[in-house]
């Protein structure tokens, strides 16, 4: 947040990373007590827990009677800890908003944890459990994001406080530790591999082969000004600024950040940070200071990139918009005098990008460079779903990939220039683990396959009703792909997804994480 969204944060930039640590101690603190609590039993395993969560937190080894002192201590500081403050940066920062369902999740596995350690879960613990899911999802989805805009502050508890010698010893041990890892931290890399780095990020990145080529291209080509440069031979006018236009979605800002990365690995730019904004970030709402709004943004993402996302919103139909007018002449001026300091990328729609351009005859001079990103199509739909799987530690059989690919087509042959793309593949995994939550919400014994499977029933696609996706799933065409050994195309039945199968016709064995509906 820090390097690639400083303006986005309210306060000092150098204190956000502790308000981090903060609420990342309060929430562990908060969900272990909330669990413990619950059946009013400190076993021996929960304290064990206890000792190992307050060395993780603060690198204090406590045990005995200096456990059980902190151990209440804690206690007490949970109750003034809210769920709405612990997440808040969740709701708040729409950068972080990707990570609301691994937050959950941790925090339910934490829960989790806590209540089965000693071997046997109490009803009591179960309540808590179903609160601490309710609670959860209720303060990272709120009705009102206005609910989490009070300032963030500290919320941690504080850290625990032991008594007798052992004081020293712990301070001791706990200045070792960060000595320890000062000097286990990695090594700066060198230009070559912070670049490789960057391209294998850009090549992992899941369809857009399109986008794929021409960022490659742009990076040789830059890469050659440099050697050219390093042996003192001329080189040619490099206009960094570029122009990606798309469906929302579909990565331009991934790319942007990527673009960040090869160009200060390149040493094009002196850093390649990337500062984020749109339309708020530049129009003030007044005469005369949209001018100094501007100049300040640009100012923040000197030796990096800005990235302006729906940039054509900076000029309206009437062209009577002042401000916005304003806005771009001062971007224009920023993009000449800065143009060795500072890459800027505009994005939006294609048609609206195209009228913006044509706009102003600054921006056609300055802006040679335009990229395409195509939407992704169900099968990248799918990968993606099951890259937040991965991430998430949730498993995936066939009937679920083949429901997805299913309700995935029927709203991509269905498309308009709001297609979701890769939001829509987050709201349905989203979605659907709130479904899994809610299956197994009364089950009293939880096994690990029960926590992290997500079964066909589980798919929930937004825009589609179950009853119209049960429907759709049973009238589907076959899946068809072609074979990896004679290149013969191959029918797999639903459930085989995923899973080895041998081809009919070479009997080769392979395995198709997701392959395409065949065309009715």
């Amino acid at each position: 947040m820090v390097k690639r969204y400083p303006t986005l944060i309210e306060g000092d930039l150098d204190y956000f990373p502790t308000l981090m640590d903060d609420l990342h101690r309060g929430l562990v603190v908060k969900v272990y007590v909330d669990i413990v609590r619950a059946d009013d039993r400190w076993s021996g395993a929960e304290k064990q827990i206890a000792a190992e969560m307050i060395e993780h937190l603060w690198g204090q080894k406590l045990r005995g009677s200096e456990l059980r002192e902190a151990a209440t201590e804690l206690f007490a500081q949970a109750d003034a800890l809210k769920w709405e403050s612990l997440v808040a940066p969740f709701v708040r920062y729409a950068p972080l908003a990707d990570s609301k369902a691994h937050v959950e999740t941790i925090a339910m596995r934490l829960g989790n944890l806590v209540a089965k350690c000693d071997g046997e879960m109490f009803p009591e613990e179960e309540v808590a459990l179903h609160t601490l899911q309710r609670d959860l999802d209720m303060a990272l989805h709120p009705a009102s994001s206005q609910e989490n805009l009070a300032p963030l502050t500290s919320t941690q508890p504080n850290p625990p406080q032991s008594t007798g010698s052992g004081n020293q010893q712990q301070q001791q041990q706990q200045e070792e530790q960060t000595r320890q890892q000062a000097a286990n931290k990695e090594p700066d890399l060198s230009r070559e591999e912070r670049l490789q780095q960057a391209l294998s990020e850009l090549e992992a990145l899941i369809g857009l082969d399109n986008v794929k080529e021409r960022v490659k291209s742009y990076a040789n080509f830059l890469r050659l000004q440099q050697q050219r440069t390093n042996a003192g031979l001329s080189t040619m006018p490099i206009s960094l600024h570029m122009n990606f236009v798309g469906n929302p979605g579909t990565g331009k800002t991934t790319v942007a950040r990527i673009i960040g990365q090869i160009l200060g690995a390149l040493g094009t730019l002196k850093t390649g940070h990337v500062v984020e904004t749109d339309r708020s970030g530049l129009v003030a709402e007044y005469a005369g200071q949209t001018g100094p709004k501007t100049n300040k943004l640009c100012e923040s993402a000197l030796d990096g990139v800005l990235f302006i996302d729906e940039a054509y919103s900076l000029i309206d139909q009437s062209g009577e918009d002042a401000y916005g007018r304003e806005a771009v002449q001062t971007l224009l001026k920023r993009m000449e005098d800065n143009r060795d300091q500072l890459a800027v990328i505009i994005a939006g729609y294609s048609d609206e990008m195209e009228k913006l351009i044509r706009s102003n005859p600054g921006l056609s001079s300055r802006i040679n460079t335009k990229i395409e990103f195509e939407d992704y199509t169900p099968v990248e739909l799918g990968q993606i779903f099951q890259t937040m799987c991965d991430q998430n530690q949730y498993q995936l059989p066939g009937t679920a990939r083949h429901r997805l690919l299913v309700g995935f087509q029927h709203l991509y042959d269905r498309r308009d220039r709001h297609f979701g793309n890769g939001r829509l593949a987050r709201n349905t995994f989203e979605d659907s683990v709130r479904k899994l939550a809610d299956r197994i919400a009364q089950v009293t014994e939880l096994s690990e396959s029960l926590l992290t499977n997500l079964t066909a029933d589980d798919i929930s696609i937004p825009d589609i009703s179950a009853a119209e996706l049960e429907s759709l799933v049973k009238d589907a065409p076959p899946i068809r792909t072609a074979c990896i050994g004679c290149n013969q195309l191959i029918r797999i039945p639903a459930r085989s997804l995923a899973t080895r199968i041998k081809c009919p016709k070479c009997d080769t064995v392979q395995c198709h994480q997701w392959a395409p509906l065949a065309s009715k």
